[in-house]
């Protein structure tokens, strides 16, 4: 009777210090920036940010963008973010010269996530990335389209790129989750599943925790369709990174039948590249980029442009 009495009270102990650690972690992770939170933001920027929303079904989806002249001739950013998280994840890559100089850069609210519906999360990767398929429309006409998916956001960007193969040239994978049950699932997910603690968690968090508990069936869901990429593919993932696993990147190598790809694994890191590895992040990014403007293939250009007019 006292084994299980000293069981229980270490039970409970584990429990109150993640249920302490979970509360903590939404009260630092920066969620959202409002309409006016952006404008401000970029108030005594040369290049500024502005925030569009557009209506599919019946969810309303929120972006942001760079606004400035000559940009619809500039190549095409698209960030998707991962979880728990919004389009304010990337605004310091926004205010990169070394991007917003070369790029016209664009980040979305995910279902549920910011100001695309906060709240009303959507566990499926095929309906998320339908979601977010007005964007690329919009920016069809572009020269030259890249996707980058963080963590989660990059299990949406693999799904647009299977979408729209003659569309994006470029996807970038940052610390991304892409092969089922290649990330870690901790067993406080469960217990947070469930009343009463559902009850408690904040509703941010148990967006996270609704995508990841449903992440195995989502990604295998869009398992057959991997051979419809033909963009160009990097990765960048860290070697120690214990939350979703540096395999993700051997899993989407042996995927990309259609599509060449290259790697970036950093030794030191874990799941943090885009908090510690900012600036080489956008340089990765920027030197894409640079390689696109300095090898345009003509045949590659007149055949997007040939899609897109007869679309």
């Amino acid at each position: 009777m006292k084994l299980f009495l000293r069981v229980l009270r270490w039970a409970f102990i584990v429990i109150v210090v993640l249920f302490a650690g979970l509360l903590t972690a939404a009260h630092w992770v920066k969620s959202r920036d409002s309409d006016e939170e952006i404008a401000e933001n970029f108030r005594h920027e040369r290049v500024k940010a502005v925030v569009h929303r557009y209506k599919i079904n019946d969810r309303t989806i929120r972006y942001m963008e760079t606004d400035e002249p000559g940009q619809d001739s500039l190549p095409v950013v698209l960030f998707v973010h991962g979880a728990p998280s919004s389009s304010a994840f990337f605004t310091k890559f926004f205010k990169d010269t070394t991007l917003i100089n070369h790029a016209h850069l664009v980040a979305v609210d995910r279902p549920g996530y910011g100001y695309s519906d906060f709240g009303r999360v959507e566990t499926s990767i095929v309906k998320q990335a339908r979601l977010l398929q007005p964007l690329m429309n919009r920016y069809r006409k572009a020269p030259f389209i890249m996707l980058v998916g963080s963590s989660y956001g990059g299990s949406v960007a693999a799904r647009l790129a299977m979408n729209n193969p003659d569309l994006v040239d470029q996807v970038v994978f940052v610390s991304s989750a892409l092969g089922p049950g290649l990330e870690r699932t901790y067993p406080i997910s469960y217990f947070i599943d469930k009343p009463p603690l559902r009850w408690l968690i904040p509703r941010l968090l148990l967006l996270a925790n609704d995508e990841k508990l449903a992440h195995r069936e989502a990604l295998t869901e869009i398992l057959p369709d991997w051979s419809k990429i033909k963009a160009g593919v990097t990765f960048l993932h860290g070697q120690r990174d214990d939350l979703v696993y540096p395999t993700n990147v051997a899993f989407g190598r042996t995927h990309l039948i259609n599509a060449k790809s290259k790697e970036f694994l950093l030794p030191e890191n874990r799941h943090d590249i885009v908090f510690k590895k900012r600036e080489y992040v956008a340089q990765i990014i920027s030197n894409i980029l640079t390689t696109y403007a300095h090898s345009i293939d003509p045949v590659k250009s007149s055949h997007k442009e040939y899609m897109t007019a007869n679309q």
